[in-house]
């Protein structure tokens, strides 16, 4: 029995050893899936950053933690940060389907513990 276990896990390493991936800014996404990734995390900053910009003077893409990869970042205009949504790839499928869905708003505003009554004392 052992001896199957092992040769499963060795055939597993190798197949996970000859996945392909490409970098996008800090992670490794595999290569097959990496075009999508790409257009799906443009599509959601884009929407991001026109939801953050009624309630924010500036909306930039940049990297908060070096950690954490790009992000797209809404300052309120004390200069804090108000707003914001690394893009990873985690929190990019996450959003793609909240676009998707009419719901992106209401992700941001969860992700970053507003809500729109908040919001509304800011303007």
């Amino acid at each position: 029995m052992e001896t199957t276990l092992g040769a499963a896990i060795a055939a597993a390493k190798d197949e996970a050893s000859e996945v392909k991936t490409v970098k996008v800014d800090i992670f490794d996404i595999p290569e097959t899936k990496a075009e999508e990734y790409i257009s799906n995390r443009e599509e959601v900053a884009v929407a991001a950053a026109d939801i953050m910009k009624p309630y924010c003077v500036t909306v930039k893409r940049e990297t908060l933690d070096p950690d954490e990869g790009e992000a797209v970042v809404g300052y309120y205009i004390n200069g804090q940060i108000l707003m914001c949504v690394i893009l990873d790839p985690f929190e990019v499928p996450v959003m793609k389907v909240a676009l998707d869905k009419g719901t992106l708003k209401e992700y941001i505003l969860a992700a970053n513990e507003l809500t729109e009554e908040m919001l509304g004392t800011l303007m």
